[in-house]
């Protein structure tokens, strides 16, 4: 008799059950261009690459009314808008929720952009965002180092980066993959054709006018830009993409063409020496594209000439790529941390420019993120303002470069014209108030480009050069004593903690002069006290 089947008196636990992953959110981006308007429908899930679902492009030549007229005409914004009404259609069918709209400098420049942009939110509900350079240098920079993160350009030596669009040329300076310089330069190819469109004489003479313009702009690069340093050159822009296309054809696994320099030369030559009709005869271009192949490779070729590069890189990449990278991003709550290095390298070689005190602005800036971390729940600032106080501490005192006698608004002067990448013209205003107030006068109403700033921004650069002026101070002799610093809050006032070596006197007397901004912007007294670890 077979024995009974015994039965465990352990109850099994099942398998767990996989709780299936949230399928990822089709996400848009919009460019508003100064020849296209394109629509990018993708999705990212979070640590996957970005996959596109739909693409979508109308010609609407912005650029060729602002750069004529200084006004986008009525026909324009109908085109407009109706190509935008037909990206909202493509967007609601996916389901899009989350999407960034842009525009840039055709929209920027207009004189009635502000009333065209309501007329798009409006009528198709679309809220879209004029970008400035910076921006546009930014999100080009982030799509290159994702397609090209590991290329030569990328991890050695200095590469430029450029960009030539309908209404500007982008260019950045890397220094083994990290920015250090970037500007916005009047290079566009809509723009130079606008601005020849009044010549009625031979090919060959407005070649010669639209040559030397362009060198007279290449000369002004040069200032700003070491554009001889550069051992490679990564250039973007579908007038580039068209001659690589030409030159090499297409390439099945998306690498990036790599074109020789004198082959380039060679191609841009034969290529400006037609007109228009022949372009569209010999390439079957659309009228559009003809027009603007001319100056952007002119551009290209001058901008090549100027650099050590033998060979141009093309990668199929574009400010659409940006972006979508940038809203993955973050959705991610990823990007400051790698934004900062960013700004923060730039801000270093604008500092190295006007021949810094390094160890004093360093010692300044690491004072001043440390005090304005303690404070945090009393003001109520983020990360941006953070890195903006960063780079103002920075470069607090390149004002010296000019003369010591008023350095501080020297600084001001200099930060005002000048460019860092990843920050906005906003940004940019902020930081060179807060760096005028890190000494001498508070802010006040007879300040001209204080005033400038809407109340919420003074109210920021209040803060950030209270903190500022302190951290500042607790370096007064520039020997880096102070070595850590905390806000402690006892009876209501503050006691700042120092912990430094040697004679502190200094530094004790500076900071309570010169911390009094810091109680009038949030009302507590200030004392100092060395450390009691160091006392002891």
């Amino acid at each position: 008799m077979p024995s009974p089947r015994r039965r465990s008196l352990t109850p099994k636990t099942a398998p767990p059950v996989p709780v299936p992953a949230e399928a990822p959110r089709p996400v848009a981006v919009i460019d508003m261009g100064a020849s296209a308007i394109r629509l990018l429908v993708a999705e990212a899930a979070p640590g996957q690459p970005v996959r596109i679902l739909e693409e979508a492009s109308r010609g609407v030549l912005l650029g060729k009314d602002t750069f004529t007229h200084g006004r986008l005409g009525a026909a324009t914004v109908e085109a407009t808008l109706k190509a935008l009404e037909g990206f909202r259609r493509i967007m609601d069918g996916y389901g899009v929720v989350r999407y960034r709209a842009v525009a840039t400098s055709a929209v920027r420049e207009a004189q009635n952009s502000d009333a065209f942009l309501d007329r798009v939110r409006l009528r198709t509900g679309i809220d879209v965002e004029v970008i400035d350079g910076s921006e546009e240098n930014r999100l080009t920079y982030m799509a290159v180092r994702e397609t090209l993160r590991d290329h030569p350009a990328l991890t050695s030596g200095d590469t430029l980066l450029l960009e030539v669009g309908g209404g500007s040329a982008d260019i950045s300076f890397l220094r083994k993959g990290q920015p250090i310089n970037s500007g916005t330069y009047p290079l566009g190819s809509i723009r130079m054709r606008q601005s020849l469109a009044s010549w009625h004489g031979s090919q060959e003479q407005g070649m010669r006018l639209l040559r030397r313009h362009i060198h007279n702009v290449v000369d002004d690069i040069r200032r700003e830009i070491p554009l001889r340093e550069a051992q490679h050159v990564i250039a973007l822009g579908g007038d580039v993409r068209f001659a690589a296309q030409q030159m090499v054809g297409d390439r099945a696994d998306g690498a990036p063409a790599i074109l020789g320099r004198e082959p380039f030369v060679a191609f841009c030559d034969q290529v400006t020496s037609w007109d228009v009709e022949q372009l569209v005869e010999q390439y079957h271009l659309p009228q559009a594209e003809a027009e603007t192949l001319v100056p952007a490779l002119v551009a290209y070729r001058e901008l090549l000439q100027e650099t050590a590069a033998q060979e141009v890189i093309v990668p199929d990449v574009s400010l659409r790529a940006g972006l979508l990278l940038d809203v993955a991003q973050v959705d991610a709550g990823q990007g400051i941390e790698d934004f900062s290095r960013q700004v923060l390298s730039s801000a270093v070689a604008l500092a190295e420019k006007y021949r810094w005190d390094a160890p004093h602005s360093k010692k300044v800036a690491q004072l001043a993120t440390r005090i304005f971390d303690e404070l945090k729940a009393e003001h109520g600032l983020g990360d941006r303002e953070r890195l903006l106080l960063e780079v103002a501490a920075l470069l607090h005192d390149i004002g010296n470069y000019v003369n010591l006698r008023g350095h501080h608004k020297h600084t001001w002067y200099l930060l005002s014209v000048s460019d860092i990448f990843g920050l906005s013209g906003d940004d940019m205003a902020l930081v060179a108030n807060v760096a005028r107030y890190h000494r001498r006068a508070l802010p006040q109403k007879s300040h001209l480009p204080y005033m400038a700033l809407d109340r919420e921004a003074r109210v920021v650069v209040n803060k950030l050069s209270a903190i500022l002026r302190l951290a500042n101070a607790l370096d007064a002799d520039h020997l880096q004593k102070v070595k850590d610093v905390r806000v402690l809050s006892e009876e209501g006032d503050w006691v700042l903690d120092v912990d430094g070596a040697g004679d502190l006197t200094m530094e004790r007397l500076a900071s309570l002069a010169r911390g009094d901004f810091l109680t009038e912007v949030f009302g507590r007294k200030l004392t100092f006290r060395e450390s009691r670890a160091r006392a002891s």
